[in-house]
């Protein structure tokens, strides 16, 4: 439908949702019915006078609500909730090269309308910027954890108040665990927490004052960004290189600022894949204690290499909160994460773990520990790390010819544009094609000069052959002439 515009007179609110709103009437009076394509990003930009921005924030919503959904692309279409179509991407030469995609159960028992809203997402486009693993066995692990859980005898355990930093077997399962990663830990130094956010958030809250100058990578988690501002804290960014924050210059800004505290991802960082050696690990870990740094180390992604280095928090025990969770390796959903702060540090941890959330749900604690001893764990990152292996493999070989950065375990890669693309207009070209992205700036720390690149979320599709579909337009628009300029060049024209 290219002549489609939404009336938007009479509305009130943020631009998005007043365009969201008018289509969502017209989709309730039929004046939009099922199977009715929509406009292009840029064309409905063009007709209502707003930024391409603006209608893909309109559209998420409406995916978000149920009612739309689409091909990547060839567009967004009014979405059938009853008939649930689904949209299949051409099988690849490239998913025979790196073998099929192991199978799960599909917890999907059809006709439920909002079971057909959950699925939504995965027929309307591709988002490659949620750092997300794709979806994998844990969804048939949790249904038969929560079956052997209901016939257990004393749930009602589960039901009450427990302890903030976490119930005594939670903590002793998680320990042993996290051993895997090269941390050794008692049970009783672990808090357990609603995820790693919840994790992080705690620690800041014990560590950072309002004024107090935070040392980072140059790009860094957005989450922990928004996190320090919140606090009244600065963001003081330190250059750095293929493994992570240069030790010469986090020395020096140590002694330019008077910091104390320093947020680092020393394993697979994000956005840029940096992964510290042994011998840089052990040069920040001396840095730490030479100047009494406090070190929040966020190894969220710690459990993808099959190989590694042992955490900071190992080498440097009483400078070093170390922080984890489920969500990256195992499933986004289970909500449980865990700190180790340094001994000193515990009572003060465990006090802000209470305020912001008293104590983790018992019930996620269980799913966890029972996954843990019953081997799903192992199980469900093995599936992980193989899919993840296999996604990198189609992205070396779509990618080819670009430079990016990427490690064959990571969930995500960092890619440099060309010269002459600029990031918000190969966004916006994206956006036309179905292809979520957001822009490196989120990334930058404090005053950082922003990149020309874009970081690629290859876990988040749902399937290899979204993945395919997505990259393949990446590289399409990236290996055409930029929109300045063909926009230069039609100019001339005229």
């Amino acid at each position: 439908m290219t002549i489609y515009t939404p009336a938007l007179e009479g509305r009130s609110g943020p631009k998005y949702r007043i365009i969201a709103d008018a289509i969502s009437e017209d989709i309730r009076l039929r004046r939009l019915p099922p199977g009715e394509k929509l406009p292009t990003h840029r064309d409905l930009a063009w007709r209502l006078g707003v930024t391409i921005g603006t209608v893909t924030r309109a559209y998420q919503e409406l995916q978000r609500r149920g009612l739309t959904g689409g091909r990547v692309g060839s567009g967004t279409y009014v979405f059938d909730a009853s008939a649930r179509p689904v949209f299949a991407a051409p099988r690849s030469s490239l998913l025979d090269m790196c073998g099929s995609q192991p199978t799960f159960a599909d917890a999907d028992s059809g006709g439920s309308n909002v079971i057909a809203a959950l699925h939504t997402e995965s027929l309307a486009g591709v988002n490659l910027s949620m750092n997300r693993p794709p979806p994998g066995p844990e969804s048939a692990a949790l249904a038969r954890t929560l079956a052997e859980i209901a016939q257990a005898e004393g749930l009602e355990i589960l039901t009450r108040y427990n302890p903030a930093p976490g119930m005594a077997h939670h903590r002793a399962a998680m320990a042993e665990f996290i051993r895997e990663v090269g941390l050794n830990t008692r049970d009783d130094e672990l808090l357990l927490t609603h995820g790693a956010q919840h994790a992080m958030a705690a620690t800041a809250m014990a560590l950072i004052r309002s004024g107090d100058v935070i040392l980072t990578e140059e790009l860094t988690y957005p989450g922990f960004s928004s996190l320090a501002a919140n606090l009244g804290a600065r963001i003081r960014p330190v250059p750095m290189d293929g493994e992570g924050i240069l030790p010469d210059a986090f020395e020096a800004a140590i002694a330019a600022t008077g910091a104390r505290v320093a947020y680092l991802v020393p394993v697979l960082q994000n956005p840029t894949t940096a992964t510290m050696s042994l011998k840089r690990l052990h040069a920040i870990a001396d840095i730490a204690k030479r100047h009494n740094m406090m070190i929040i180390e966020d190894d969220v992604y710690g459990f993808q290499p099959e190989t590694r280095n042992p955490p900071l928090a190992e080498l440097a025990p009483d400078n070093v909160v170390y922080i984890n969770g489920f969500a990256k390796s195992f499933a986004p959903g289970l909500r449980i994460g865990l700190l180790r702060p340094p001994q000193a540090l515990f009572n003060a941890v465990s006090q802000t773990v209470q305020i912001t959330g008293w104590m983790i749900a018992p019930l996620m604690g269980e799913i966890a520990t029972r996954w843990i001893r019953s081997g799903d764990a192992h199980a469900i990152l093995h599936w992980h790390r193989k899919e993840i292996k296999a996604r990198n493999a189609i992205a070396a070989d779509l990618l080819a010819g670009l430079n990016f950065r990427a490690r064959s375990e990571s969930l995500h890669l960092w890619l440099e544009l060309p010269e002459g693309h600029d990031a918000q207009d190969t966004i916006e070209a994206l956006a036309d094609r179905d292809v979520i992205l957001i822009g490196s700036e989120n990334f930058t720390a404090g005053q950082a000069p922003t990149p020309r690149a874009l970081r690629l979320c290859i876990g988040s599709p749902r399937t290899r052959e979204q993945l395919i579909g997505a990259l393949t337009h990446v590289r399409d628009v990236l290996t055409t002439e930029p929109a300045a300029a063909q926009s230069r060049h039609e100019t001339m024209v005229m």
